[in-house]
């Protein structure tokens, strides 16, 4: 039971600062909560689950019988269904034992089961037959999606298919009506920043979530770390940081939160629970994929202005951080990896944007020239076109293939923007991050 003076933020702060602090039993609380009497108690319980199984997917196995007693009562059924359709991405067997089990007790139908372990998000509907767009609000029935009169559906698991899938996510959510806080930055040792899992390789660095506390309050980042001891240009790394900290007071740019050389370089970013562009289910909703690109191109207009370029964007780059306040908005992004990954001092350190992602100026730099702020350009065009069509740049016979050929729901002024965008010669690109937006915003009165 939660206490009876137990408000929202109570619920949701740990969950948000220390997730990793959170125990089987603890979570299990959490997921009783979705069923309280007070929406706002349900609405933030929600999302700290959501916070806790993205740090610790494993706790979702202790919460199934949790989930299926919620799943029981009607007026909580819509919010738990959001909440494992989050889960299901990073648990899906967790997810599928609740399903089987409320589809036996005909909580819910098979078809709504199998796609929540999709990871489909059921939209709610109003009196009048209009979707309530508030993730959040479980204020709706959620008739649309459960049926408990009906007949249960033989047992059927999903297709297994290579393709994406072509129905884009429900174009719920707004934009923000702010951009989510950013840590501060500080000036302290490496040792200040105490890990709290395991390093991780990534290249020629060890990647680990650390703890710090600023005035009392307890925050996690990403520290990423050399690997190798010696052979570490030492100067230019302290230069890509400064370049990067040049812009990172963008909305749309991660913050770089403290960095060092010694034992070996380090640098200490702030942190996305829910990851990067890589790990949304696309395709997305045209307004939501638009809106995303119009804050890169934002980020890209404000970096190049000061010199500052990119060069390697691609989903993966850019991470998604949610805006806590208002469960409505979509997740915000911010560009990361700025020119970072080449300085660790691994002689296999990844190439600076994926080969499916690249510009032909990356595979082929003879041919086609170096690296520039064009190469940005494109990066932007492959980012979008996979947010749309769910699948990176196709190309045929040299060329892209237009994404409203491989999605027909995209119009045909986004499909161009997309197409000049990734033009094999960097001239017939966009000139400037500015005119690439100026279209992307156009693109959405078509």
């Amino acid at each position: 039971m939660t206490p009876p003076n137990t408000t929202p933020d109570e619920l949701l702060t740990p969950a948000l600062t220390t997730p990793e602090s959170f125990d089987a039993a603890r979570t299990a609380r959490l997921v009783a909560q979705l069923d309280h009497e007070d929406r706002e108690i349900r609405r933030a319980a929600s999302w700290a689950v959501r916070f806790v199984i993205v740090e610790t997917p494993a706790l979702a196995d202790h919460c199934t019988g949790q989930f299926r007693r919620v799943l029981r009562d009607a007026d909580a059924r819509p919010v738990a269904l959001r909440t494992l359709s989050v889960v299901a991405e990073y648990n899906p067997e967790a997810v599928a034992e609740v399903v089987n089990g409320a589809v036996k007790e005909r909580t819910i139908t098979r078809l709504v089961g199998t796609n929540i372990v999709a990871g489909y998000r059921p939209p709610e509907y109003g009196s009048d037959g209009t979707v309530i767009t508030d993730e959040g609000d479980d204020s709706g029935t959620g008739a649309e999606a459960v049926e408990t009169d009906a007949e249960p559906e033989p047992d059927t698991e999903p297709e297994s298919d290579t393709e994406p899938d072509p129905t884009p996510e429900i174009p719920t959510g707004r934009p923000p009506e702010n951009p989510p806080a950013k840590l501060p930055r500080l000036d302290r040792p490496l040792t200040a920043y105490e890990p709290i899992t395991s390093d991780t390789q990534s290249g020629g660095r060890l990647d680990a979530v650390v703890q710090f506390a600023v005035d009392g309050r307890d925050f996690t980042g990403l520290r990423r770390r050399s690997q190798a001891i010696a052979g570490v240009d030492h100067d230019a790394f302290v230069r890509a940081v400064n370049r990067w900290r040049q812009i990172d007071d963008h909305d749309a740019v991660t913050t770089v939160v403290d960095y060092g050389t010694r034992p070996t370089p380090w640098l200490v970013t702030e942190r996305s629970v829910t990851g990067s562009l890589a790990d949304r289910k696309a395709p997305l909703s045209a307004p939501e994929a638009r809106w995303i690109l119009c804050r890169l191109a934002d980020a890209l207009t404000y970096a190049h202005a000061t010199g500052v370029l990119h060069g390697g964007l691609h989903p993966g780059a850019v991470a998604v951080v949610e805006t806590v306040e208002d469960a409505d908005a979509w997740a915000y992004p911010r560009v990361d990896d700025w020119q970072i990954d080449d300085l660790f001092g691994s002689a296999n350190a990844h190439a600076p944007v994926p080969r499916r992602y690249a510009a032909p100026e990356h595979l082929s730099p003879d041919r086609f020239g170096g690296v520039d702020t064009a190469s940005d350009i494109y990066g932007v065009g492959a980012v979008g076109y996979e947010l749309l069509t769910g699948r990176p740049p196709v190309r045929e016979n040299g060329e892209i293939r237009p994404a409203s050929a491989v999605a027909p729901e995209v119009s045909d002024a986004l499909s161009t923007t997309l197409t000049k965008c990734l033009r094999t010669a960097k001239m017939e690109r966009y000139v400037s991050a500015a005119a690439l937006k100026r279209d992307l915003e156009t693109a959405g009165d078509a």
